[in-house]
């Protein structure tokens, strides 16, 4: 029996969600999809296996019982001291659009000088983060949700990768990507963006 008919009670109306449009960013995904510079791959290589060791030791078949954190990176991003006008203009200059909100976790809904820095979309962006005029990190969240948008960060990345000669890594998965081939980064887009 159904009592709200019964009664003549209403359901609520559901109003949609006020920011379904608007990149949302979770604290547990900062830099772990990050661009790094290439002189830093046997680092990478050797942290990826650590990392991935750790994580069959306390897999318990349901979950994790215990975290590691990633090593310290020998050479950062900032060591290269790039100038970070120059890197934002790379994604500007590729079409990307720049990102104007965000709602981040457990902060909320962000405009105007909060949002962090990036270009992309609702879905997807790449960060750039900048330390006295020079880049400290670069990296992405989310998902690439279509081809406009794959190609512009492709060509985005492309020119980034071949001016600073950066890779990619994917802690997640534990997986590295070389930049410096088409393939490189269609591959990377695949599988992390």
């Amino acid at each position: 029996m159904n009592l709200r008919k019964l009664f003549g009670i209403k359901p609520k109306e559901k109003k949609p969600y006020e920011f379904a449009d608007v990149l949302h960013m979770w604290e547990d995904d900062y830099l772990m999809i990050e661009l790094l510079p290439k002189d830093n791959l046997e680092f990478i290589k050797k942290e990826a296996n650590r990392i991935d060791e750790f994580g069959k030791e306390h897999f318990d078949g349901y979950g994790f019982t215990d975290i590691t954190e990633i090593g310290e990176i020998p050479i950062k991003t900032i060591d290269k001291q790039i100038d970070f006008n120059s890197v934002s203009q790379i994604f500007e200059n590729s079409g990307m659009e720049k990102i104007k909100e965000v709602v981040y976790q457990n902060v909320g809904h962000l405009i105007g000088e909060k949002v962090p820095f990036g270009f992309g979309s609702n879905n997807f962006a790449v960060l750039l983060e900048n330390e006295n005029g020079k880049l400290k990190y670069i990296w992405t969240t989310g998902r690439i949700e279509n081809e406009e948008l794959e190609r512009k960060f492709k060509n985005g990345l492309s020119e980034f990768v071949n001016t600073h000669n950066f890779l990619a890594i994917d802690w997640y998965k534990s997986e590295s990507f070389d930049l410096h081939s088409e393939k490189g980064i269609e591959k990377f887009i695949k599988n992390s963006c």
